[in-house]
């Protein structure tokens, strides 16, 4: 009995000494392996590395790069008697610079290319009227929404009750002028394929082309229907209280930089606190 005593007692004490080295066999502990460190490397939001945020490398180097596609009133526009940018973005841009004490570089890009020109570095921060959607976030990160909007017809003020349904437009004899590469492209693309649908590559001649009458509608956001519908009394911005969709806009960055998108989300919520994003709502849109 001794004997038996003694094997139990040397078993208890080589089980507890497995554990204090961080090996357990199944045969002694059937409880399944769990690592803390695992689990921090894979939890949401990780970063490897805090050191290589993107956030300390715009602030030692003093500026931000900006990228923007110039062709999205009142968001981004390229002033040509200027070559200037301005907007509501635009703005917004300069207090993100303003913020992080830091000179701002505006570079030009795409709707096409916009995405693809952010994975290569060629900016910091996309801006200027980028839509939240989860195709984005799939490969980058989409910040917090900062305005809300739809997908509406933009078209001549003599067809506002011609043009309130999907079905309405989705025929082959309405003609719709689109820009490439962006939402409304996609939204033309899998909700109107029965139209006339052409590809416009600038943006800002589209409106003009509606009310001449090249096209019939032009789909876009309401806030850009609004104000070209402003402007030209041969416009009517349709359905802007019962939009085709129900979107925000927001603004996108590397994903993968949990400092990074920190800092920016933290900045917005400062600049809707602050009142500051309702002075350029005022400002660009009103």
């Amino acid at each position: 009995m001794f004997k038996n005593c003694r094997k139990v007692l040397l078993a208890g004490i080589i089980s507890i000494s497995l554990v204090g080295t961080g090996y357990v066999g199944h045969d002694l502990i059937s409880t399944p392996n769990v690592s803390a460190e695992s689990a921090s490397k894979n939890a949401p939001g990780h970063q490897k590395s805090a050191a290589a945020t993107q956030l300390d490398e715009i602030i030692e180097r003093g500026y931000i790069r900006i990228g923007m596609t110039g062709d999205y009133k009142p968001f981004t526009y390229l002033n040509p008697k200027t070559n200037e940018y301005e907007g509501y973005d635009v703005d917004a841009a300069k207090e993100l610079g303003k913020d992080l004490g830091v000179e701002v570089r505006f570079v030009s890009t795409t709707w096409p290319d916009m995405l693809k020109d952010l994975q290569a570095d060629k900016f910091d921060i996309a801006v200027g009227g980028v839509t939240r959607n989860t195709a984005r976030q799939k490969n980058a990160y989409v910040s917090q929404g900062y305005i809300s909007f739809g997908k509406v017809p933009l078209i001549r003020a003599e067809d506002k009750d011609k043009y309130l349904t999907i079905e309405d437009i989705n025929k082959p004899s309405v003609r719709i002028g689109v820009n490439p590469g962006g939402t409304n492209e996609s939204f033309v693309r899998q909700y109107l394929s029965n139209a006339n649908v052409t590809v416009v590559q600038n943006n800002l001649d589209i409106p003009g082309l509606v009310a001449d009458g090249t096209y019939d509608v032009m789909i876009t956001d309401t806030v850009e229907a609004m104000l070209y519908a402003r402007k030209d009394e041969r416009l009517y911005a349709a359905l802007t209280d019962k939009p085709f969709t129900n979107s925000e806009k927001g603004y996108m960055i590397p994903r993968g930089d949990f400092i990074y998108a920190s800092y920016l989300e933290m900045w917005m919520d400062e600049m809707k606190l602050q009142g500051k994003f309702d002075a350029l709502y005022k400002k660009w849109i009103e």
